[in-house]
């Protein structure tokens, strides 16, 4: 079940796995709604404050903070603060094996990998600040043109270490929750039909619950409800249209689940104050560097 859920993005390329992305918004709204994927991500708060919800428990992220997200695990992330931005480092933990099996990777990497022990989300303040500098070395290699693939590497390493000795990974103690799941199927029919015509009614009947008791339940475990996330899913998708592809209004509304090109716009200038094509220029601009 869990396989149908994953966030679908590719992540880096074969052979530089990692990827980082620098979110922020121009109108400083941020909103990632509920995914997962088998990746694990690192979020290194820049500015502002960030809300994150990780597996049901809320947590709001400050400048200089650091959280981890294992893989599988079920999280979104909104702005609390206009001035809100975050680095986040996205990269599959098979890619720290080494080609020779030896105590490292068995003893150490390998339990993460198979998910039989866990980082916890949330670094406590020291220790964040301790591995400021290793995160900072990555990104910064990351953005060099050349990028040295060696350092990054040895830099994630080193951190994975540095959490060991500071037992920072402890070992899973149970396997999901029948609620839990619950929840991953349903994160997980939305992801994969937020195209098409959905209502409380279809997904009442899809999860065995009345629409009112599928909204009620909704609100309370997403943290918003059933329309404002279908609403916030179709939007991300739409913004990686616009930024990946030359696709005009009438497509991307068409492929995000939008009734017609214009809703999609109006809707998409409600969320993010700005219209479709306005973002598209904004991020290029900022690509380039202007």
């Amino acid at each position: 079940m869990k396989q149908n859920l994953q966030e679908t993005r590719p992540q880096g390329t074969l052979m530089r796995p990692l990827k980082i992305y620098l979110m922020q918004e121009p109108n400083g709204k941020i909103d990632v709604p509920y995914h997962w994927q088998e990746t694990a991500e690192i979020l290194w708060i820049q500015t502002g404050e960030l809300n994150l919800k990780i597996q049901e428990k809320t947590y709001i992220g400050k400048a200089g903070d650091i959280f981890c997200i294992n893989p599988r695990q079920l999280h979104g992330m909104q702005s609390q603060t206009p001035d809100c931005t975050y680095l986040a480092f996205i990269f599959p933990l098979s890619w720290l094996q080494f080609a020779q099996i030896d105590e490292a990777v068995e003893k150490f990497l390998n339990p993460i990998i198979e998910g039989k022990v866990q980082i916890i989300t949330q670094l406590p303040s020291p220790v964040a600040g301790q591995v400021h500098t290793a995160f900072q070395k990555i990104y910064d290699n990351y953005c060099n043109n050349a990028g040295n693939w060696l350092m990054i590497k040895a830099e994630l390493l080193r951190f994975y270490a540095f959490l060991y000795e500071n037992n920072l990974i402890i070992y899973r103690q149970h396997e999901d929750s029948a609620q839990t799941r619950l929840l991953l199927e349903i994160a997980h029919y939305i992801q994969i039909h937020y195209n098409e015509k959905l209502s409380l009614q279809k997904l009442g009947q899809e999860f065995h619950m009345s629409p009112k008791y599928f909204s009620v339940f909704f609100q309370k475990h997403f943290s918003r409800n059933f329309t404002e996330y279908l609403t916030a899913i179709r939007i991300e998708r739409a913004k990686k249209m616009l930024i990946e592809s030359d696709a005009d209004m009438e497509l991307i509304s068409q492929q995000t689940g939008f009734a017609s090109s214009s809703y999609f716009i109006r809707m998409f200038r409600e969320t993010l104050g700005l219209t479709p094509g306005q973002y598209r220029q904004n991020f290029k601009c900022r690509k380039d560097g202007l």
